[in-house]
């Protein structure tokens, strides 16, 4: 029975998180494929800048509530571990980003991402989003401070939730390689600038 609920859970996780609000609300209110405009990212952050401040900030509520959702029928409704209560809502990020509405592909998850983050750690979650909003301002694509962001967010999980480390350490791990896998081609891209910004300097050497 405990196998079928966690089957369950990941499952009506994924297919939450894989409901294209960006796409439906940008598609019903102005017509347009958000995937074609703007950063092209079927996100919050570009129906704020292409459709409009107030179905921007609809569609981070809904795409938050996304993962909020998942994990609440998980513990709510199911009373799976905690553990699963959080793969719940990772698999609510994981279709988000790879959702099969959109052949598979989708945002970067940061709102669903939130969500979760707000459901499992809330003493912790004021901090998290200072990090990430400091990591964003100061350096968005440094590597030195997405693992400086990543380690004091594990600092945090220490000093709040030491009790739950068992499972809450492992869970967290998952939820950051996850989170690596949808930047990869962020990653490659900053890679890719930085080899080009290093071959025009050597030839203007």
């Amino acid at each position: 029975m405990e196998t079928c609920k966690v089957i369950a859970v990941i499952f009506f996780g994924y297919v939450l998180g894989s409901v294209p609000f960006a796409v439906l609300i940008s598609r019903m209110v102005k017509g347009i494929d958000i995937r074609q405009v703007g950063t092209k990212n079927p996100g919050a952050a570009n129906v704020l800048r292409e459709v409009g401040k107030v179905w921007g900030i609809l569609v981070w509520l809904l795409d938050t509530l996304k993962g909020v959702g998942a994990m609440l029928l998980a513990h709510r409704a199911l009373g799976v571990h905690l553990f699963w209560v959080v793969m719940a809502g990772i698999a609510a990020v994981a279709g988000h980003c790879w959702s099969p509405f959109l052949r598979f592909r989708g945002g970067r998850g940061v709102s669903t991402a939130g969500g979760v983050l707000f459901y499992v750690v809330p003493k912790a979650f004021p901090f998290c989003l200072l990090l990430y909003f400091l990591v964003q301002k100061w350096a968005p694509r440094s590597f030195w401070a997405a693992g400086m962001a990543i380690v004091g967010f594990f600092g945090l999980a220490l000093l709040f939730y030491r009790t739950h480390l068992a499972w809450l350490g492992p869970a967290v791990a998952i939820f950051i390689v996850v989170g690596l896998i949808v930047n990869i081609p962020t990653i490659r891209e900053t890679m890719e600038k930085r080899r080009a910004q290093s071959s025009k300097q050597r030839d203007t050497d």
